[in-house]
Order: C-alpha cells, then sequence, then structure tokens
C-alpha cells in the first residue's frame, strides 16, 4: 500500500504573529506535522498543495520552512494564489521539496505505482486561477509520456462548487484543463485546496477532492451570495490510499494518545479475538 499525505492552505506568517489577528497558523501547521509523523505506518510522501505564507517573502517562508522542517518523509510544495512561484522556487531550489522550474513551475513525481503531476494555477497579483497555453502544453505532454495512472494536484478547484465567492470566477480557466484530461484516461482523480473547506465533485468523469486548510475554515452558504463565516480550527491531514490500483481518501487524525484508546486494550480483549467475534456477527445467507 501507497500512503500519501495531503495537507493544503497553510498560511503561515511572520513569527510571532496571527492570520488576521485571529488564527494561531504556526501552531496549528507545527500540530500537523507532530500528527504526520505519529502516523503508523508513516505515509511515503506529504504533499503542500498552495497558499504555503499568507505574504510571500524572505521572512515567511523562512517561517514555513522551519515548520516543516521536522516532516520524517519526503515533503513537496505548489504555489498558491497567496504564494509567489518565482521566490518559492529561489528559496525551495536548494531542496527536492519544489523541483519546478520557470516559467510555468510545474513538475512530476514519479511514484510508482503512479505518478503525481503537480500544477501551477497561480495568477499573478491575484486571487484568481490562471492556467493558460504554455502550462495546458506542459500537462498535454507530461501526460501523452506515461500512461501510468496518474494523480493530478493543483491549487484552485477545476469544479463549480455552489459557493459563490469560489465560483465567481467562471468556469472558462480549466475548460482548457478538462479537454485535456479527457484525453488521458490514465488520469484518476485531482486533489486541491483554496476554498478553506472539504467538497467532492467532478471535472468531466475524473473525482475532484478539494481540502479543508490547516489554517483556518471557511463555512460558506450553498447556492446564496453571502460572505463566508470565518472557523478558526484547522483539518486533519488528508490521506490518499493507493489500494488496488485506485485512490481511497479521507482525513486522518492522529491525536495523542490513539494507542491508549485502541479497543482491544480498552476492552482488555486479544485483537485477534475480537476481530473472530466481528467475524461471527457477519450472516453470510443475507
Amino acid at each position: 500500500m501507497t500512503l500519501l499525505v495531503q495537507i493544503t492552505d497553510t498560511h503561515v506568517v511572520e513569527r510571532g504573529t496571527l492570520l488576521y489577528g485571529m488564527a494561531d497558523t504556526a501552531r496549528h501547521l507545527a500540530e500537523t506535522v507532530s500528527e504526520i509523523n505519529a502516523m503508523r505506518p508513516q505515509p511515503d510522501l506529504v504533499l503542500i498543495t498552495g497558499d504555503l505564507v499568507e505574504h510571500p517573502g524572505p521572512t515567511t517562508y523562512s517561517h514555513f520552512r522551519d515548520l516543516i522542517s521536522p516532516l520524517e518523509v519526503p515533503t513537496y510544495l505548489m504555489p498558491g494564489n497567496h504564494d509567489d512561484p518565482e521566490i518559492m522556487w529561489t528559496y525551495f531550489k536548494d531542496t527536492p521539496m519544489f523541483p519546478a522550474k520557470p516559467p510555468h513551475f510545474q513538475y512530476v513525481i514519479e511514484h510508482n505505482p503512479f505518478r503525481i503531476l503537480m500544477l501551477n494555477s497561480h495568477f499573478d497579483n491575484s486571487e484568481l486561477p490562471f492556467f493558460g497555453p504554455r502550462r495546458l502544453e506542459w500537462l498535454d505532454a507530461a501526460l501523452s509520456a506515461s500512461s501510468q495512472p496518474t494523480l493530478i494536484a493543483i491549487h484552485h478547484p477545476p469544479m463549480r462548487t455552489g459557493i459563490g465567492f469560489i465560483d465567481m470566477v467562471g468556469a472558462q480557466w480549466y475548460q482548457g484543463l478538462g479537454e485535456v484530461v479527457k484525453r488521458h484516461p490514465q488520469v484518476l482523480k485531482i486533489i486541491c485546496g483554496h476554498g478553506h473547506i472539504d467538497l467532492q465533485g467532478r471535472l468531466g468523469t475524473v473525482p475532484v477532492q478539494m481540502v479543508g486548510s490547516i489554517a483556518h475554515q471557511l463555512i460558506a452558504c450553498r447556492g446564496e451570495d453571502i460572505a463566508p463565516s470565518f472557523d478558526n480550527v484547522r483539518v486533519p491531514p488528508m490521506l490518499h490510499s493507493w489500494l488496488d490500483g485506485d485512490l481511497v481518501s479521507g482525513y486522518y487524525p492522529w491525536p495523542d494518545g490513539v494507542d491508549a484508546e485502541r479497543i482491544d486494550k480498552s476492552s482488555n480483549m486479544d485483537w485477534d479475538d475480537l476481530k473472530d467475534r466481528m467475524r461471527g456477527a457477519m450472516k453470510p445467507d443475507q
């Protein structure tokens, strides 16, 4: 089994400050890193899918880099609308975390038994997404290079969400992305962030999963154009498990003391005996 952890929208700010004066994003990220390091089995890699910092610059990227440095598994980054790909490239090019190159800042992770394409939807000086001809050409070439099962990661959600402040950009920016993906049936799934809320949809026939934020959530109405509400909580890491040729995904909390709460310990029973009880409850004729 291959285990991939995704976290997103960490929005790290300058040391000693809070995001919007409310969210301790450094503490949220540090707690998440500890949670990932405690997981058993350990994941094979970690993807951080954009909005690494709130304001891109040496001080914030240095703070972010220090916060993720305890991670014990390979970690890969991509830009979001709050990032600056040029500054990211300058700051992380001496590491394996961001092996992208100008001008498109996209790259492939060759991870048997599947590939991961890390895309760039950043649009300079805007929170809006962009995925123009050069990025589309790169994506088509990368998919044409291999028929191996593929996971696509991108910051902005390439789908309708029913949430006004996300959908206000329209669908045009991801139409070309959808046309390219349609030509390559090896694409199994698209994962993203940006919305600070968990949501699932599709781009054509391909599942799209938008993951909640490590920094904070935005509680938004569906189908009604009003401002979202700020919720100062983080979500657990998202785990994507490679099983039988497909990806199974879900939030994967690993809190302190999890071992003490195992049901074999709390019931004072052997785990094999408990599994036998579970099997005994199955009724094969029904």
